[in-house]
C-alpha cells in the first residue's frame, strides 16, 4: 500500500474526559484537493481516500477498501473503517468523535501529512 502526502490542518483537542491536546487531523479542501481520512476501527491507523482520483469516482468507502488489509494490524478494512474524525479511536475500547465543522479551512497552521492511501484494487492484480 503506497503513502500519499496531502495538507492537513493540525489541532489538539479535548476530545474525551480526562484526554486533552490530543492530535486531530483535517485535510483541507481547497482548490483541486478533496481528500478525506478514515479509519481503522480496530487499530487506529489513518488512511487517506482522494476523491479526485477517477478510481474513486461513484464508490463508496468500503467499495473503494475491498479485500486491502489494514498494514498494520491486518484486518479487512472493508469491514473496520469509518469516517475520521467522526470517529476517533483512542484506545483499545475508546472511541470517540470530533466535530470539524466548526474549525475553519485555513491554510494557516496546515502540514504536509503522510497517509497509506486507499485506492481501489485494480482489476487483474491479485
Amino acid at each position: 500500500m503506497q503513502k500519499k502526502k496531502i495538507r492537513c490542518l493540525i489541532k489538539y483537542q479535548s476530545v474525551a474526559l480526562g484526554v486533552y491536546n490530543y492530535k486531530v487531523f483535517l485535510p483541507l479542501k481547497s482548490g483541486w484537493s478533496n481528500n478525506s481520512l478514515v479509519t481503522c476501527t480496530n487499530c487506529g491507523e489513518l488512511f487517506v481516500i482522494d476523491w479526485e482520483n477517477p478510481e474513486t469516482e461513484n464508490l463508496s468507502v468500503k467499495q473503494i477498501a475491498g479485500s486491502t488489509l489494514c498494514p498494520t494490524c491486518n484486518v479487512v478494512l472493508s469491514m473496520y473503517l469509518a469516517d475520521y474524525p467522526t470517529t476517533i479511536r483512542i484506545s483499545e475500547n475508546q472511541f470517540v468523535s470530533f466535530n470539524d465543522e466548526v474549525i475553519s479551512n485555513q491554510d494557516e497552521g496546515s502540514e504536509i501529512v503522510e497517509f497509506y492511501e486507499l485506492r481501489p484494487l485494480q482489476k487483474g492484480l491479485n
